[in-house]
């Protein structure tokens, strides 16, 4: 899904980093004070890095609570993975940033006490082999440095270091497991979406087939009619050459790319709805002779019918749909619109696949295409399939 929309990935990175912003304001209430607080020390370090620590350290993550829910996905994820490396790498080289050699009072770095923030940081923002690197990093950097800045801290110094692999490694753990299931889930929308596509595709396909059928049947029909009369009209050898070509163009397989006359369209969209349900009222205006292409065609009958199914099947008793449709030489349009019960777009779930894929992507499938769908609970629902020529 390189590249695709990935809607619940995304939802789980969000989530997961707002929850970072708020354990980086806990962390940060919790280390501000005591020996090995981050306001004992800033003092402790060359200016300006005591206060730029302390902005890598705290305020920035504290920012996810109010970032994950402003910016796009994107750049949330560059500042989070950036943050958590420019974290180690002030974690690396913390005794160079310090005045003395050794901390007062025997303390510890206090961004010790905040490293599992970052490293589940980096485990949202960076690929899964980072997510599992960045915390096991944390044991020889934490052991490091703790033993550079305090004396004779060294058995003390591994054990923080393991302590701080295994608390790292927990919550890198449960975020990654938890954005490899946004993943599946994702993927499996992805394989509904392109199932539910492929269906349609049939579905609009045998309909297009059974009208071009009813098309050549009436195109030779009125042949054998006029033939009939005691005296045909002139146009007759013109006619029946017209279905000779029918007739030829359905035993070849090649009716799916004939181009169809604003009449037409109107009779396919007619045909459409009363196939649905007959007691729909289509109001139509045509307004030029440019024909329209098949594909768009088809993609116009198949976001049709599943509006008036959806309005049919959701709005209830009184959603009374109705059709209208207007051509011109330039443009197509098609409005579906009901007095049911409405619906709020923003609690509609991913899985309902009959607006999303039936209607907007099938419209959006033809150059030229587009759809749009307004709804509000008690209002009805107003679905608009728009085509212009490219």
């Amino acid at each position: 899904m390189n590249g695709a929309a990935r809607p619940a990935r995304e939802r789980i990175q969000r989530t997961l980093l707002l929850a970072v912003g708020i354990g980086a304001v806990i962390f940060g209430a919790l280390l501000a004070g005591g020996s090995s607080g981050f306001l004992r020390q800033i003092d402790q370090l060359h200016t300006p890095f005591g206060i730029l620590v302390v902005l890598v350290g705290v305020v920035v993550p504290a920012l996810y609570t109010v970032l994950s829910r402003v910016l796009p996905i994107r750049p949330l994820l560059l500042i989070a993975g950036t943050t958590s490396m420019v974290f180690m790498a002030i974690q690396i080289a913390w005794p160079l940033l310090m005045k003395e050699p050794l901390l007062a009072d025997d303390a510890t770095p206090w961004t010790q006490g905040i490293n599992a923030i970052h490293a589940t940081a980096a485990a949202i923002a960076w690929p899964r082999v980072a997510g599992w690197v960045y915390p096991l990093v944390q044991g020889p950097v934490v052991a490091f440095t703790q033993m550079q800045v305090r004396d004779d801290a060294a058995l003390e110094a591994i054990l923080d270091g393991l302590g701080a692999i295994i608390y790292c490694l927990i919550l890198c753990g449960v975020s990654i497991a938890m954005i490899s299931a946004g993943d599946r889930q994702d993927s499996a929308a992805a394989h509904a979406r392109e199932q539910a596509a492929l269906e349609a595709s049939r579905r609009t396909r045998e309909a297009e087939q059974t009208r071009i059928n009813a098309i050549v049947h009436d195109d030779v029909m009125s042949v054998l009619l006029a033939a009939s009369r005691p005296t045909p009209p002139v146009t007759l050898a013109e006619q029946a050459r017209h279905a000779i070509a029918s007739v030829e163009s359905l035993v070849s397989g090649r009716t799916e790319s004939r181009d169809y006359d604003p009449e037409e369209f109107v009779a396919v969209v007619r045909s459409t709805a009363a196939t649905v349900d007959a007691s729909v009222p289509v109001r139509y205006a045509v307004d030029g002779e440019a024909p329209l292409p098949a594909g768009v065609v088809a993609a116009f009958a198949e976001a049709t019918a599943e509006a008036l199914r959806n309005a049919l099947g959701h709005g209830g008793p009184g959603a009374e749909p109705s059709v209208e449709c207007d051509v011109t030489d330039g443009s197509a349009r098609v409005v579906v619109a009901d007095h049911g019960r409405g619906f709020a777009a923003g609690r509609v779930s991913q899985r309902r696949l009959g607006i999303r894929v039936s209607i907007l992507e099938r419209m959006r499938t033809v150059t030229g295409g587009d759809a749009d769908v307004s709804s509000s609970p008690g209002v009805g629902t107003t679905v608009v399939l728009t085509w212009s020529r490219p």
